[in-house]
């Protein structure tokens, strides 16, 4: 490691570790809210209930519904969401929506050589996620399955590196159009609160060598135990033509992205309490050369709705330019919109 990669990793590790310490603080002296979040969802459950009750139904009624159907933290999220959903006007969170202004990694950008600042990307940059969805129909043919469209940008920023006049290193962008089925139903035994079937693009908006997409058909659904929630999705990939040239704009820019991402992922979100998320996804392609990934996050509270969060990723397709390599990331700094 030369001289301005070790200052710039002790750096970076000082910085990082002050960032953590601050925001845990912050944590323990952020005020308690007044309503508990159970009550909170049970108020949002009352709020949708109203619309179609009876002239007769009292609201003692409707609270005793609601207090039935809000039994863990995946309910109380599915609560919130149906209230605002009935705003025409309300766009909603998807994926968490976050801020991570420093992160680390020391990946292998011989993807960017052929570019001029191709060797004089730093190994400290920021880090962030937007994502949202809008309900465009409600019982979409069917009774409880909504139309949903989705859109997910990921951008990897070189913040800190004016010798190239930081620029923006990378961005994945992800929309899709989403069937939801939002009724409770059991599968072995469990209790699943939302299943979905999305028409998936991801790609990173490049052309040449650096262009990377793919085309899926998504699949999977989300059931709560207690304090646990835990996803899970598998997804086929919409087959694409052969390039006849690495330089050709048509056809498969990454035909073995499934060998290194796999054909689906779990997740799992603990809550610990009202306080402290603590998240993790695997991800494996189920191969005799194995690959897969994991992420491992923690948030928590620094005010009633800015959270603090510390994401660690390990493994293949953190972003899609280094799908066929290995990346480790540290990174701290907040969330805006968590799972729950």
């Amino acid at each position: 490691m030369n001289r301005r990669h070790f200052k710039q990793r002790t750096h970076s590790w000082a910085i990082c570790t002050s960032l953590v310490i601050t925001l845990f603080i912050t944590s323990q002296v952020a005020g308690e809210s007044e309503i508990s979040s159970k009550e909170e969802a049970i108020f949002a459950c009352m709020g949708t209930a109203i619309k179609t009750a009876a002239p007769e139904q009292t609201v003692s009624e409707l609270r005793e519904v609601c207090e039935r159907q809000i039994t863990n933290s995946f309910s109380e999220r599915k609560a919130f969401e149906k209230l605002a959903a009935s705003n025409p006007f309300a766009i909603l969170p998807h994926k968490p929506t976050y801020l991570l202004p420093f992160t680390y990694s020391d990946p292998n950008y011989e993807s960017y050589n052929f570019l001029p600042e191709g060797d004089a990307f730093e190994n400290v940059e920021a880090k962030f996620q937007v994502s949202i969805k809008y309900v465009a129909v409600e019982n979409f043919i069917l009774d409880n399955i909504n139309l949903q469209f989705a859109f997910t940008a990921t951008s990897w920023w070189q913040t800190y590196n004016s010798d190239i006049s930081s620029p923006f290193r990378e961005t994945n962008y992800e929309p899709e159009l989403i069937f939801s089925y939002s009724e409770p139903w059991s599968f072995f035994g469990l209790d699943v609160g939302n299943s979905y079937i999305s028409l998936n693009h991801q790609s990173n908006g490049k052309s040449g060598p650096l262009s990377r997409s793919w085309n899926r058909v998504v699949g999977g659904f989300s059931f709560g135990t207690g304090d646990l929630v835990w996803a899970l999705k598998t997804w086929w990939r919409v087959p694409e033509s052969e390039k006849e040239d690495a330089l050709d704009p048509a056809g498969d820019d990454n035909p073995d992205i499934d060998r290194f991402l796999g054909v689906g992922e779990l997740a799992m979100l603990w809550q610990i309490n009202d306080k402290h998320n603590l998240e993790m996804m695997l991800r494996n392609n189920l191969r005799s050369d194995n690959k897969g990934a994991i992420t491992l996050g923690w948030s928590f509270p620094l005010s009633k709705r800015l959270r603090g969060y510390v994401e660690y990723f390990n493994g293949y397709g953190e972003s899609l330019i280094f799908y066929n390599q290995s990346t480790e990331r540290f990174g701290i700094g907040v969330k805006l919109t968590d799972w729950l």
